[in-house]
């Protein structure tokens, strides 16, 4: 009988030097980084999932920077922004050496280029005082902006990815609901709920928004049961009260045309399939006027609805739209360089307003015509292409995701006329480049898809 030898002395002298080793790294990293060492293995592991899943990396991306006032990301010793943001790139790359990406289309790929072009070029006649500001504009426009807007064609596969990034959708809006609920800041002095006791208010109303669009509309036009359609709209009404007391105007008028819009536009290819869904939008109409609202957000709101002039003069955004219309006049043509408005903005309301509050007077008042011209007509011809296609969807399941991602596109294009800059626009630009994939190619057949939590 064989007699097995003991272990060699120099394996367990190694396994217990790698030990020690593993242990004096862990008590440096303690040292160093302190309670941020113990959040690092579970930031790994949240990256790897990530990964694993780019529908929701996707939205994390895309949302992430309404969260940085958070302490727990606020502690972090780089940019969560960047970070995501590369590991998004990365798991593009993957995609494309493995042959796992779609074209996006000339209709939109030509009026993206000649938008960073025209804000290249205008650097040369941007006003010295701003010139870093602009820099900085651009170099975010052909990275970050850029990545939200070309992603698409390459995490999203099939259906299963669709509804995973809806599903984040509604999920982070629900978080961003209850951070608020809990943590709202000094409600009795501003009148207003603040997401987790910081002034993040419109894009946080944004997200919230969103999240209550898709329960809205998705419950029915997803086929789902009574019961969870009836738990559907009593969360969306919940989301877009909590969005209601932040007491952005922009996003709950957004919310309001892009969901007007959808019925009508699918009232035209099936009356029947909309009573439904105008029952839900006609419910949930009936029971907000009864949600309890802190005064100023729910003053603020009442005025835009009765005098939406006036509500926009006391905001100070129809001071920055004169100041837009009259650079424009100063010189259509070419602009007044990237981030030139800048150097007026302050002067008018004395604050840090870097740009006019609307996308399109944006890039004309800065870059020329020709800019604002080439998004419009890529906007339009999308609009066109995305309906056509839901109206001509082989099946009714198809059709409706294509209404529910159109409603989205719509309501990031009605906000980008009230708030926000190109760059920080990066919703926006996501759903822009959703609805193209859907508009160009529709939705993806499931089954000829390869398997999803593979980068």
């Amino acid at each position: 009988m064989r007699h097995l030898d003991p272990p060699w002395p120099d394996a367990t002298l190694k396994v217990t030097a790698l030990a020690a080793a593993t242990s004096v790294l862990a008590a440096c990293s303690a040292v160093a980084l302190g309670p941020l060492a113990f959040v690092v293995p579970v930031g790994i592991i949240a990256l790897i999932l990530l990964a694993r899943y780019p529908a929701v990396l996707f939205v994390a991306y895309i949302y992430v920077g309404i969260f940085k006032g958070e302490a727990l990301l606020r502690s972090l010793p780089f940019d969560i922004t960047a970070v995501l943001g590369v590991l998004l790139a990365l798991v593009c790359f993957i995609r494309l050496i493995s042959g796992r990406v779609r074209h996006p289309p000339m209709l939109m790929l030509v009026p993206m280029v000649v938008i960073g072009i025209l804000m290249a070029i205008s650097l040369t006649y941007t006003p010295g005082q701003v010139y870093d500001y602009g820099l900085e504009k651009v170099a975010k426009y052909f990275s970050l902006t850029a990545l939200a807007a070309l992603a698409p064609f390459f995490i999203i596969e099939d259906r299963r990815d669709l509804k995973l990034l809806l599903i984040a959708i509604v999920a982070l809006a629900g978080f961003g609901a209850v951070v608020s609920l809990l943590n709202p800041g000094s409600v009795e002095q501003t009148g207003r709920v603040e997401f987790g006791g910081h002034k993040n208010t419109i894009f946080t109303s944004r997200l919230l928004c969103s999240g209550a669009l898709v329960l809205l509309l998705a419950p029915r036009l997803l086929g789902l049961g009574r019961n969870l359609s009836v738990t559907a709209v009593a969360a969306s009404i919940a989301i877009l009260a909590v969005s209601a007391s932040i007491g952005s105007r922009g996003p709950i008028l957004s919310f309001g045309f892009a969901v007007a819009c959808v019925i009508a536009a699918s009232a035209l290819r099936n009356p029947r399939q909309l009573v439904p869904v105008i029952a839900l939008v006609a419910a949930a109409i009936a029971v907000f006027p009864f949600v309890s609202l802190p005064e100023t957000s729910r003053e603020r709101l009442e005025e835009a609805v009765k005098n939406p002039t006036k509500s926009l003069q006391e905001d100070g955004r129809a001071i920055l739209y004169r100041q837009a219309f009259e650079l424009i006049d100063r010189d259509p043509l070419t602009g007044f360089g990237s981030g030139g408005f800048f150097l007026y903005s302050y002067v008018l309301l004395n604050q840090e307003e870097k740009y006019p509050h609307n996308i399109f007077l944006e890039l004309w008042s800065e870059n020329g015509i020709v800019a604002p011209l080439a998004l419009a007509v890529s906007v339009l011809m999308l609009i066109l292409m995305l309906f056509k296609r839901a109206w001509n969807a082989s099946g009714p399941h198809d059709r409706r995701l294509l209404y529910i991602f159109a409603g989205l596109f719509l309501f990031n294009l009605f906000a980008v006329q009230f708030s926000g800059d190109i760059n920080d626009n990066r919703a926006f630009w996501a759903a822009f480049g959703v609805a193209w994939l859907l508009a160009q190619y529709g939705v993806p057949a499931r089954e000829a898809a390869p398997d999803p939590r593979s980068p």
